[in-house]
């Protein structure tokens, strides 16, 4: 698919926030953005945040599956965490963009 008419659907979903964390991750992997959560063409939706006892996760798997699936991209997710800790978590996008 052509990152137009990805960008087109994505703007086209009904009461989704421009701001939210989901939108900025799918928009940055449409438009070929690699960072620490986009690399090619595998997203790692959750990560840390804080340090010490103030640590949290951070994750947005079911967000973005969801935007994923309203703009017709395929994907394959799972978790590649030897002990199944959710910074393990990916989604493999198998659509050729």
């Amino acid at each position: 698919m052509k990152k137009e008419t990805l960008n087109i659907r994505l703007e086209k979903i009904e009461n989704l926030s421009r701001g939210s964390k989901a939108y900025q991750i799918v928009k940055g992997f449409i438009n070929g953005e690699n960072n620490f959560m986009i690399r090619g063409n595998i997203i790692r939706p959750c990560h840390t945040s804080g340090t010490g006892r103030f640590c949290t996760n951070l994750d947005y798997t079911d967000q973005i599956k969801y935007l994923l699936d309203k703009i017709g991209v395929k994907y394959i997710s799972g978790n590649d965490s030897p002990r199944g800790g959710k910074t393990g978590n990916f989604i493999k996008v198998t659509t050729k963009i």
